[in-house]
């Protein structure tokens, strides 16, 4: 296997905020939700289509308007099934948890008690509530949190990396914590942010073979 360590000047060039997708207002027209006419037009405006950056959505205060902006970078192309209409239908309640959730640094259990509350959310899977905690700069144990989607699983499972060792990953919350104490320990070996490490795994090792 490759070393990561051999890509950490790459890594630590890659321009991590600037990331983006481009989100057409038709895709998200389709789908129904409580203050839908009013979110669309706030983030919209007059446009039929927007792009949205990491650093867009890290800047928003507004923690309504932050939420659709995470779906909406997240899934541009409105998700599967109605799993984004279900989740919008408890905006409420995710105001409320991020409203006292956000830039948090949480002890274990606590983390546990939050995944406790997205999982009484339906259609909220771990893909999406760990770009929640990514997008509003939460804690476990001092790790910063980060994606774990299917295709960081993918990326993960290629096994290229001596540093990303030979496990199988799945997606659940041991994993995740597994998952965000290695992306602490590589990006502190190469001197660079968690986050670029996990965009580098999305990018790179995902579609690359080295």
């Amino acid at each position: 296997m490759n070393k990561i360590i051999n890509y950490a000047k790459l890594i630590k060039e890659l321009p991590i905020n600037e990331q983006s997708a481009r989100i057409k207002k038709l895709v998200w027209e389709r789908i129904v939700y409580k203050e839908k006419e009013e979110i669309e037009k706030l983030i919209f405006s007059n446009n039929t289509e927007i792009e949205l950056s990491r650093k867009q959505i890290k800047n928003e205060k507004d923690i309504k308007k932050k939420l659709i902006m995470i779906l909406m970078w997240g899934y541009p192309t409105g998700g599967r099934g109605n799993n984004i209409q279900n989740v919008l239908s408890k905006l409420e309640k995710l105001v409320n948890i991020f409203s006292e959730y956000k830039n948090k640094n949480l002890v274990q259990e606590d983390f546990l008690k939050l995944v406790s509350l997205f999982k009484g959310i339906e259609g909220l899977g771990i893909s999406t509530w760990t770009k929640f905690l990514y997008f509003f700069e939460i804690s476990i144990e001092s790790k910063q949190c980060e994606i774990f989607d299917l295709k960081i699983v993918e990326s993960l499972n290629k096994k290229q990396f001596v540093e990303l060792g030979n496990k199988n990953w799945i997606q659940d919350t041991n994993n995740y914590l597994e998952y965000i104490n290695l992306l602490d320990e590589v990006s502190n070996k190469i001197n660079v942010k968690p986050d670029q490490v996990e965009l580098f795994l999305f990018y790179f090792n995902l579609y690359y073979k080295f």
